[in-house]
């Protein structure tokens, strides 16, 4: 134990010359935020690295501790959700792993290979099963944070866009356009029914006009979807009227068997508001 501690004190009085070693070692495109030449993205990935030798270094001197892996997995994703926030790629990160996995390697080599520290081969053993052990835990648990987190991100990016293209415009204080521009895929369908619901609600909307004069094609499952985004509205007292209709939309929805029969619709968004004295 006596030599686990030395070594794990060489390790921490060095954290200054292993993260050098790795900023004259990294390479990376021009855009990364690894090449970055900003003083306080240079300090973040210093600060960062040193956390991660001393967390690392805490394995020799306690290996059994499960709370040093949880140290290990904090420090992991702490630093995945800091990646994916600077939308740094994967490809990008795991050879630095690569890169100074073997730079920390070496300098723990450095330590056994001093004769005074009387280290042997079995002992040297040891402690390259604890290190990749514990470097194997970090990328595991990095790339897993890294990929759901990516992954929530990217939704949640997705859902604030489909929001932002379907706004309710409150024309009067009795009437609401809803304008749908652009391709309609079932999952933004999906989404337009549950913000359709939630600002007609925040605005006070008695009537909505869902104008579809902007929209190329509509299938079979949006066309259901829009149904059930209308007799929704109506369950929460909003009267829905459907203008700019085309064609083969109207087709899609006769051989869908949908009855909207009891909703108002009128051939385009003008004649609609015109009918209600809005011009």
């Amino acid at each position: 134990m006596e030599k686990n501690m030395a070594l794990h004190d060489f390790i921490v009085n060095n954290t200054d010359s292993l993260t050098n070693a790795w900023f004259q070692a990294k390479k990376a495109k021009e855009s990364s935020i690894y090449s970055s030449t900003v003083p306080t993205i240079g300090e973040k990935l210093r600060v960062q690295n040193k956390k991660f030798i001393t967390t690392i270094a805490h394995i020799f001197i306690n290996p059994d501790t499960e709370s040093n892996y949880d140290a290990i997995k904090k420090w992991a994703s702490e630093v995945a959700k800091d990646r994916v926030s600077t939308q740094t790629e994967l490809n990008e990160i795991i050879p630095q792993f690569k890169v100074f996995r073997q730079i920390y390697w070496n300098k723990i080599n450095e330590f056994a290979s001093e004769p005074t520290n009387s280290i042997t081969a079995e002992k040297l053993l040891t402690w390259s099963n604890l290190f990749h052990y514990a470097f194997d835990n970090v990328i595991e648990e990095f790339v897993a944070t890294y990929t759901a987190y990516h992954r929530s991100t990217l939704l949640a990016q997705q859902e604030m866009i489909s929001e932002l293209s379907s706004p309710i415009i409150k024309l009067t204080s009795e009437i609401s356009v809803l304008p749908l521009i652009g391709s309609i895929d079932t999952q933004r369908a999906k989404i337009i029914t549950e913000t359709s619901l939630k600002q007609c609600q925040e605005k006070n909307v008695e009537c909505l006009v869902i104008d579809l004069s902007g929209v190329p094609i509509v299938d079979t499952m949006v066309a259901n979807q829009l149904f059930i985004a209308v007799t929704t509205l109506e369950l929460i007292g909003v009267k829905s009227i459907i203008t700019g209709v085309r064609p083969e939309v109207a087709q899609t929805a006769i051989h869908l068997g949908l009855d909207f029969s009891h909703i108002t619709i009128y051939s385009t968004l003008q004649k609609a508001l015109e009918k209600w004295g809005v011009t």
